[in-house]
């Protein structure tokens, strides 16, 4: 494992540019975010209180959406908490870039999308609970970055071992802002035709771990 964790790490890195891809293009078109769970569940006590009914379907949906993902998820990886080469990522992530499309074709535009993304996002923060000691999150940022800042205050202490970690973190939160900045420069050329490329990439990202897989287990022989 160790002679391909670069491109390992490449791979993921590359699924937090999708997360961040798929949260700007949420926020972009419907004004919602898809997988900032933290968000939606505060703003469900606020419409309780005052009464705003409307909004308050709209975020238990985005709530049950994602938490439907995770739960599929856990159905298709399987027990295990850390990641093994040897689990269903580049099936579920094919999956992912399929559904995309198929959305895409039949209910674009209307407000069921959003919760079909937050689905999406829901099965893709399943997969990765622990990855090298680390947890790690391609879909929102918020646990990314309080381990950055902890793990740089542990080197402030004198910790000089973990400066790895903090390369790790940095690239995980930037490669989230970049797929961020690629998706809303898309949309504001392309509109509707970026997620197609989400779609695609994410299928390439499937691709890409069958043949990481392939490779890690020719090695062994």
């Amino acid at each position: 494992m160790e002679k391909i964790n670069d491109k390992l790490f490449l791979w993921i890195s590359s699924l937090a540019l999708l997360g961040g891809g798929m949260n700007a293009f949420a926020i972009l078109q419907f004004a919602l975010t898809a997988s900032h769970i933290t968000g939606s569940i505060t703003r469900i006590s606020t419409d309780l209180i005052y009464n705003n009914m409307l909004h308050l379907e709209i975020m238990l949906s985005l709530v049950c959406s994602f938490f439907l993902g995770a739960i599929v998820s856990g159905i298709i990886i399987g027990s295990g908490r850390d990641f093994e080469l040897r689990k269903r990522y580049g099936d579920t992530f094919i999956f992912i870039g399929i559904l995309l499309k198929f959305i895409d074709y039949y209910i674009y535009g209307k407000l069921i999308f959003v919760f079909v993304l937050a689905f999406a996002l829901g099965i893709q923060n399943g997969l990765f609970i622990r990855y090298k000691g680390m947890v790690i999150r391609t879909t929102h940022m918020t646990g990314t970055v309080t381990d950055l800042g902890v793990v740089i205050g542990h080197y402030l202490r004198g910790n000089k071992d973990i400066t790895w970690k903090i390369k790790y973190y940095a690239i995980n939160i930037l490669s989230f802002i970049i797929g961020g900045l690629i998706v809303a420069l898309g949309f504001k050329y392309l509109g509707r035709g970026i997620i197609n490329y989400i779609s695609i990439s994410y299928i390439f990202s499937g691709i890409y771990y069958f043949l990481l897989r392939y490779k890690y287990y020719k090695m062994k022989k």
